[in-house]
């Protein structure tokens, strides 16, 4: 079927008014609310399928903005034309405002729409989210009618440098558990300072594999803010390294949530390539740059899931490993993301992993290196599959370097006398010397941080390349090149009889080996 085709069956079916299936919604009790990850799990079999899902907290949550909302600090803004997403049309830089500038602005973009768009029509409640999220399909698929349609975003806002929603902890969230809540009631301001589910906590929450990551990440491990206005788009996209993300409505207008599940993102990428096929002969991942949007009615009409939710002020959203997602707001409002990662992404970990280096696609934090870290935090793991998937992926790398090491010798290239760094002080917690560390080593080939190993030449000061790409990396003979590294076979073996230690403690949960999600 040609895009041609799905653009006419689009606009038919959108005439009848089909719907897209809705995506799950969790309603915890106060107890199960206390742990965010082990309420996740709890629901995880459930909700994963649909690939996002949304959760409201019980009764007496009412946690206020902290967002200073009477700051006289500019914050920037990107501009979207939401008419040419589909097109993968790059943002450009939108004005500075300040937060009331900025709700004055959206506010009245909102207003002139709709005496533009639906004149004489007194529009309200689902009524309005309906006739609004039809207008965003149309705009999507170029039949909104003549003219240009431009926005302003406030998207990746560092909460470091701005504000964040949460209150931010007066203690190292490193050090946060469960425990902490213990007596504290719930909805008070203490509450909210230290509970998992404030975005500036869960990152660092007993159960995530990030808690070791103790530099700020922004994004990643520290929270973004989200200031939007009416069809403020983020586009379709999956998480950094395939994780998990949660995302957290503040104020305003609702936001509209369109997900894929994980295991359909193939289905999911094959469609986007039949759609936006200029795009994918341009660039090897157009995805990546977040900068691409359509109808999600497409989807449905290429067999491909998809489901949607609208979210509301005080409503968590949950996205899980490899799933993509994308969506829009209804007007003005204010959100907050952040990654986190459970034990079972260990399994979409190497995927991530093995697509950015066929693509040369720069990883947010070293694959590598996180894992060897997890090893030596082993007894962190509670479940057997997890603990069976990490003891997989370290047994994969050490299998690799196994391979090449003696290939790279038998080639001429020499051994560096001294290594890279004494790896085994460097994977008990990852911090900014670490990340400055694995700055400096990027495969010049396929963008893999060389935490491991490396190959050099005497050609270059600075750069160097991974073990599978050394004759790509420079044209010079072998004899030219010289290997270092940063763990021998014993620190391998080491690593991993740790994790056959815990696993040995274990429940077996009956994992082959070979079992692994398939991209």
């Amino acid at each position: 079927m040609t895009a041609g085709n799905l653009d006419n069956l689009q606009v038919k079916m959108t005439s009848q008014g089909q719907q897209i299936p809705e995506a799950p919604t969790f309603w915890p009790s106060e107890e199960q609310f206390q742990d965010p990850l082990k309420y996740i799990e709890a629901i995880r079999s459930e909700a994963e399928p649909y690939g996002i899902c949304r959760v409201v907290p019980p009764e007496g949550w009412s946690m206020p903005c902290h967002v200073d909302w009477a700051s006289q600090e500019r914050f920037p803004t990107k501009r979207q034309r939401v008419d040419k997403l589909r097109a993968s049309q790059p943002y450009g830089d939108g004005r500075q405002f300040t937060l009331r500038e900025y709700k004055i602005m959206t506010d009245e973009y909102l207003r002139l729409w709709l005496q533009a768009k639906h004149p004489g029509k007194t529009l309200s409640g689902e009524a309005l989210l309906a006739v609004l999220e039809s207008d965003y399909l149309d705009i999507l698929d170029g039949t909104a009618g003549p003219g240009a349609v431009e926005v302003e975003y406030g998207n990746d806002v560092d909460v470091h440098k701005f504000w964040s929603g949460f209150p931010k902890p007066d203690i190292a969230t490193r050090d946060l558990s469960v425990a902490i809540l213990d007596g504290i009631a719930f909805g008070s301001p203490e509450y909210y300072m230290r509970s998992g589910w404030n975005l500036n906590n869960i990152a660092s929450w007993p159960g995530s594999l990030l808690r070791h990551i103790i530099a700020p990440l922004p994004g990643v491990t520290s929270p973004w803010l989200y200031l939007g206005m009416l069809f403020s788009t983020f586009s379709w996209h999956n998480e950094d390294n395939y994780l998990s993300s949660i995302n957290y409505h503040h104020v305003g207008a609702p936001k509209q949530w369109y997900g894929i599940p994980g295991d359909k993102s193939g289905a999911f990428e094959k469609a986007a390539q039949e759609l936006c096929k200029y795009q994918f002969q341009k660039v090897a991942d157009p995805l990546h740059h977040m900068n691409t949007m359509f109808s999600p009615l497409k989807l449905a009409v290429m067999d491909v899931p998809v489901y949607r939710l609208c979210q509301a002020p005080g409503e968590f959203v949950i996205t899980f490993p490899q799933a993509y997602h994308g969506g829009f707001s209804y007007g003005f409002n204010c959100g907050e993301a952040v990654n986190f990662a459970m034990p079972h992404w260990i399994e979409h970990a190497n995927l991530a992993n093995e697509r950015y280096r066929r693509i040369g696609r720069l990883a947010v934090l070293s694959h590598d290196r996180l894992m060897f870290t997890l090893a030596r935090h082993c007894d962190e793991f509670d479940d057997s599959a997890s603990c069976q998937q990490l003891r997989k992926e370290l047994k994969r790398i050490m299998r690799e370097e196994l391979v090449l090491r003696p290939q790279l010798y038998a080639e001429g290239v020499r051994r560096h006398s001294s290594r890279m760094r004494p790896s085994q002080d460097y994977t008990e917690a990852i911090d900014a010397v670490a990340f400055e560390e694995d700055d400096t080593r990027i495969c010049a080939v396929c963008k893999h941080t060389c935490f491991l190993s490396a190959v050099a030449c005497n050609c270059s000061q600075t750069q160097v390349c991974c073990l599978r790409h050394i004759s790509y990396n420079c044209e010079c003979p072998s004899t030219n090149k010289f290997f270092i590294d940063s763990y021998d076979f014993d620190q391998f073996d080491a690593a991993i009889v740790e994790v056959e230690k815990r696993l040995a403690m274990l429940p077996d949960a009956s994992v082959p080996e070979h079992a692994q999600t398939q991209e």
